[in-house]
């Protein structure tokens, strides 16, 4: 999967500012200037319904205290077809599964996004990405655009979302409408990472829900967002469930979410609100596991990616084992939930309430529309467009598919050629239906006109990026039927990334570059693999061919940033992290990474004003607390630099650096006791930093302790003969 912007690797900066000297020629103190940073359709409410879900007194003006609870969970990345309740046989699902016999079971549900973040705005927004205008990973929901969460929010509830992946982080818009949105991510411990794959495990997010279940006090019903990564790779799952699925990790992570699932509802019925909660489960996408050779998803719109369950359970157990066989789709969600709680749903959706066909009143058959412009966006590829019918599959692209799915659910044997007429006939449908979204469609934000200045003045093509939105019918370019083995060794190329080989996946991904420079993606991961190696001037050029074709990427201003700062041209770092920023306001590691860079240009208030970006768009973002504690210090502002430092250290309690960095603020600011806790505690959580023996001895030096401080200075030389602060010390000495 392409890379969110975010990527957790900006640089670590060693300032190099001239120390304060005493009379004899030793350094008077630590060096201040050290920065540190870790490479990282309206529903219907028709009066049977009143009858069949009696439970539910929520269809109109009932007391605020008869509607029901809504529990929306999602489970990313689960395909249907892996449930016991839709036919698995291997199925470990018997929470799941007891919804399925509780509740309703839609059959065939389709996702318009085998994505993450554009998959769960259409869910909690119940319009297609064209609407919506979230088309990728890493983009940001508009804050014009009305969310589930806001109509519940507005209906009176309180309303609360629990999410297991960065790329849902409220950053990207999902938390507009929730009192509490928990995204607890901190990227620094993700060194090098994807931020597509940052996640907390399910049973954390389990366990924060259930300990705000607890704490709840309010009378008001609730609307509560459960969201589950764990499907998604890289796997996490626990040594014990491991055990019990060798050779099958989906199968176990499921298994696993499914017993995090009946945890959380167990929770719900021992505080005895199960009776009166509507439960729905559902997923935003599927997983390829291999089929038409995707292993995972993104790639294609075929039915191994875009068919997800749906389970409803009603208040009370109504309708229990229930299934519906007509196509739904996961922008119908929002609707149904709305019409089964009564609350009024929002005009102009394209969803529509899927509560008739609870009722067993059957509605007339809409078509569900599917897209993925991630090969056109990252691999020089056409997006393509599906669209389904009760019977048939008809794909967009280069070589148009038509699959016939009463004879071919797996979508195997393509009949465009020998069905040539209703080829035509849906093509006509999704060329009206794209049209029409086309029209009501929110297009990407044009780039600023100074943004676009600075691009040029770099030598970019402003407006000329693949990132940018798409037409229908697409231009020619290539299939990704005929991109998919290529696809494969990318991905073989970053599993060797994550398993240390390096050296063998830059290899690879420079062979894939040469290929087509035009593969964005490829030519960023090998940029990435080159800065793991150390390479910065391979990387820039990786970089720097993945700009020319996407200039308006802030992920690829942000990396040849990162490249230029450790080639130690910094001006020119400062203009490209200026340019992500401009391109992408929400990047806080960009932020993060120029106060870094300002920094180290002696630019200290700039770069504390970056710092502030960085915090006001993540709270928890450890290096920005540290660094600006580290230039605050620099500047003379001793209480406001103790405060970020010891914030850093409650997010961070055992991490040496910010220990460090507390004991030279108190060494500068006269306070030697503190200084020395502080030190020898960095020094017991990293007893091999040759910096800290350094700043130990310069402490000992000031307080009297001259064999102390002359032991520490050797030792500093000992673990670094490159010290020059201990060096100096110890001539002087």
């Amino acid at each position: 999967m392409a890379r969110l912007n975010g990527q957790c690797n900006p640089p670590k900066f060693q300032t190099d500012p001239l120390p304060a000297v005493a009379p004899d020629g030793a350094p008077a103190g630590p060096r201040a200037g050290r920065f540190f940073c870790y490479p990282l359709g309206m529903p219907r409410f028709v009066p049977v319904l009143m009858v069949l879900l009696g439970a539910l007194s929520g269809f109109g003006a009932e007391a605020a205290g008869s509607r029901p609870n809504v529990l929306l969970i999602s489970i990313d990345t689960l395909r249907a077809d892996r449930v016991g309740a839709y036919g698995y046989r291997r199925a470990a699902t018997p929470n799941l599964d007891r919804l399925a016999r509780e509740g309703v079971l839609f059959e065939r549900v389709i996702t318009p996004v085998p994505l993450t973040l554009p998959a769960h705005a259409s869910l909690l927004t119940s319009l297609y990405p064209p609407r919506h205008g979230v088309r990728d990973n890493g983009e940001v929901l508009g804050g014009s655009v009305p969310t589930l969460a806001e109509q519940f929010h507005g209906a009176g509830y309180e309303t609360a979302a629990f999410v297991g992946a960065f790329v849902l982080d409220r950053r990207f818009g999902l938390g507009r409408g929730f009192d509490v949105y928990w995204s607890d991510f901190r990227l620094h411990q993700f060194a090098g990472a994807d931020p597509g794959e940052v996640q907390v495990r399910g049973d954390r997010v389990e366990a924060a829900a259930e300990q705000w279940l607890r704490k709840r006090k309010s009378a008001a019903p609730f609307f509560l967002f459960l969201h589950f990564f764990d499907l998604h790779g890289p796997y996490l799952l626990p040594a014990a469930w491991r055990g019990k699925f060798p050779g099958r990790v989906y199968d176990g992570e499921l298994a696993y979410v499914d017993d995090l699932i009946g945890r959380f509802l167990a929770a719900l019925a021992g505080r005895g609100l199960a009776n009166n909660t509507l439960v729905v489960a559902t997923s935003d996408h599927g997983e390829g596991l291999g089929d038409h050779g995707e292993r995972n998803h993104g790639f294609f719109v075929y039915l191994s990616t875009t068919r997800v369950p749906l389970l409803v359970r009603l208040p009370g157990g109504a309708r229990a084992g229930t299934r519906v066989r007509g196509l739904a789709r996961l922008v119908d969600i929002g609707p149904t939930i709305c019409a089964l709680a009564g609350v009024p749903p929002k005009t102009g959706l394209d969803g529509r309430s899927l509560a008739d066909e609870i009722a067993g009143r059957p509605l007339a058959a809409v078509p569900a529309y599917s897209e993925t412009l991630y090969p056109f966006r990252h691999f020089h590829s056409s997006p393509l467009y599906a669209l389904r019918d009760q019977s048939r599959t008809y794909i967009q692209a280069p070589r148009p598919e038509l699959y016939d799915l009463a004879q071919d659910p797996g979508e195997t044997r393509d009949r465009a050629a020998e069905q040539n007429a209703v080829a035509a006939s849906l093509r006509g449908q999704l060329t009206k239906l794209v049209a029409a979204m086309q029209q009501a469609a929110r297009p990407p934000a044009p780039v600023a006109a100074q943004v676009a200045q600075q691009l040029r003045s770099l030598g970019y093509a402003a407006g000329a990026s693949s990132m940018r939105g798409v037409v229908f019918p697409p231009p020619a370019g290539a299939d990704p039927k005929d991109r998919i083995a290529l696809y494969t060794r990318f991905q073989d190329a970053l599993e060797q990334q994550q398993q240390g080989a390096v050296a063998a996946a830059v290899a690879e991904l420079e062979q894939m570059a040469a290929t087509d420079p035009a593969l964005f993606s490829v030519q960023i991961e090998a940029g990435v693999a080159w800065q793991r190696l150390g390479q910065h001037q391979r990387a820039a050029d990786r970089f720097r061919a993945a700009l020319a074709a996407s200039p308006e990427s802030a992920l690829g201003h942000y990396n040849l940033g990162i490249s230029l700062s450790k080639l130690g041209r910094n001006e020119e770092a400062d203009r490209e992290l200026n340019l992500a920023v401009a391109l992408d306001p929400s990047f806080s590691r960009a932020h993060t990474a120029r106060g870094l860079v300002q920094a180290q240009m002696g630019q200290g208030p700039a770069a504390v004003a970056s710092f502030d970006r960085a915090l006001a768009i993540d709270p928890n973002d450890f290096e920005a607390w540290l660094n600006r504690g580290a230039v605050r210090g620099n500047m003379g502002e001793w209480q406001k630099a103790r405060q970020d430092l010891e914030r850093a250290a409650a997010l961070e309690p055992d991490n040496a650096d910010v220990h460090q960095a507390l004991g030279t603020q108190a060494f500068l600011a006269g306070d030697t006791g503190r200084a020395l806790r502080e030190y020898s505690l960095a020094l017991k959580l990293a007893p091999r930093s040759s910096s800290i023996h350094s700043n130990l001895g310069l402490l000992y030096r000031k307080s009297g302790r001259h064999a102390e401080a002359e032991a520490e200075f050797r030792k500093a030389l000992e673990l670094d003969p490159g010290n020059q602060e201990a060096a100096q010390a110890l001539r002087a000495h």
